[in-house]
């Protein structure tokens, strides 16, 4: 089962509850350089401070981003920045949003502390595979502050309504916190420290499996901090290092939101487009798109309509390259002929999903970035203009633009214990980092 509790909620003291707008941000992950700037000039106590500081040249072992970001939050424990809520505590946290095309969508769940152990075991299932920088340094994050600074993304069945049953009343009070991001969205929170109502929320959760939608680094780093711990102290099984912070919706809320995470690659020594197709031409149709300086925006438009039509066939990408007066689509020819490039460790199911294709044949087979030297080559984005303009503009040599991965194919890669590719989906909108936070220094 999976093991869920109340926690002691960390957040922004009263006095700062009318600014939380210049206070929260996104996840680390997907901060920019620019982005990280100007959070940092938004306001003295923005979390980015945190979550993601500045490193300097001189900086070293006993002086560096994460060494600042621990005296950071302990000046702001002790001045009342950041309060500690008097009981534990469950939290709602819903969301407001826009989606591109379909109108304006709202999500909520449940943030509580979960207990951390190998995938599987303690029924929490991942479905992408992370790499080892981003969990270094989370790790070391996570050393130095003791802290979840950001939940978890995670995804249970709630077919009846159970569980949104038992936590949905409580939204029809005022909010303890309101904050508007950066891109708009709308974020609320509530908290829960009923006890009757947080022993029924938590009992719903015995029977569930948990399916991570976003923050693997996350988990995968908080169960190397635990093991760190458990090697270094008596075991405790109630020590707070055996729980991370999780944000939990159901998989049919519907609000639930996947967009694709397109992949931008550079990097690469001598990358010709001819060699390229030379390469994919048993496996896939091309279709080239032209487009001059006065079409590009209707050739844009027709590209990604294009795309789009396969969105419940599968099997078809798109591509744009620096220098070069056109897009394509790749059509794979026949789903079958995937057994002789995949691995077939793959669960058959599974070599069909689009992410699954993108890496194993295009990426693998086609530019030869095989599962060892792809990292630092690879850039993702969920915003189809940002992946062509980058391309174009010769940022990136080449990007692939591709459909969602479903609900459903996420968690049958889970429940078969079958990892896809890094990014292979990109939830939205994101969590913030400053509105709930788990502190156990």
């Amino acid at each position: 089962m999976a093991l869920i509790k109340a926690f002691p909620v960390v957040k922004y003291g009263r006095r700062l509850t009318n600014e939380l707008e210049k206070l929260i941000t996104p996840p680390y992950d997907v901060i920019s350089p620019q982005e990280q700037q100007a959070f940092y000039e938004s306001h003295p106590f923005n979390m980015i401070r945190l979550v993601l500081g500045n490193q300097y040249p001189d900086d070293h072992e006993l002086n560096n981003k994460h060494t600042r970001a621990a005296s950071t939050l302990d000046e702001w424990m002790q001045k009342g920045v950041l309060t500690r809520h008097d009981k534990p505590a469950l939290a709602i946290y819903q969301m407001d949003f826009e989606q591109p095309g379909v109108g304006v969508k709202r999500l909520d769940g449940i943030v509580a502390v979960v207990k951390v152990d190998d995938y599987g075991r303690g029924k929490v299932l991942p479905h992408e595979k992370t790499y080892l920088g981003p969990k270094k340094d989370q790790l070391d994050l996570l050393r130095a502050c003791k802290s979840n600074l950001t939940p978890v993304h995670s995804l249970f069945d709630d077919d009846d309504d159970r569980i949104y049953n038992l936590y949905s009343p409580f939204m029809e009070n005022e909010p303890d916190q309101v904050a508007t991001d950066s891109n708009k969205n709308v974020h609320r929170t509530w908290l829960i420290d009923d006890e009757k109502i947080i022993d029924a929320i938590t009992e719903a959760f015995d029977s569930k499996s948990l399916f991570i939608a976003d923050g693997h680094h996350r988990y995968e780093t908080a169960l190397a901090y635990k093991r760190e711990q458990e090697a270094l102290n008596s075991y405790d099984p109630e020590a707070p290092y055996n729980y991370v912070m999780m944000y939990l919706t159901a998989l049919s809320h519907p609000g639930l939101t996947i967009l694709p995470a397109h992949r931008m690659v550079k990097g690469l020594s001598n990358f010709e487009i001819s060699k390229f197709f030379t390469q994919l031409d048993p496996y896939f149709d091309f279709t080239e798109i032209p487009f001059s300086e006065c079409s590009l925006t209707a050739d844009t438009e027709r590209f990604i309509s294009g795309l789009a039509d396969y969105s419940d066939v599968g099997g078809c990408f798109g591509l744009a390259c620096h220098g070069q007066n056109r897009f394509w689509l790749l059509k794979l020819r026949d789903f079958g002929a995937l057994s002789r490039v995949v691995d077939s460790s793959i669960p058959v199911a599974l070599q069909r999903l689009d992410v699954t294709i993108l890496s194993e044949v295009i990426l693998n087979l086609g530019l030869g970035l095989d599962k060892g030297n792809s990292e630092g080559k690879i850039e993702y984005t969920p915003i189809i203009s940002e992946a062509i303009e980058r391309a174009l503009r010769g940022e990136v040599q080449a990007s692939f633009i591709l459909n969602p991965t479903r609900v459903d194919q996420m968690r049958e890669a889970a429940e078969k214990g079958f990892k896809l590719p890094q990014k292979s989906t990109y939830f939205y909108p994101k969590l913030s980092s400053g509105l709930v936070l788990n502190v156990f220094q």
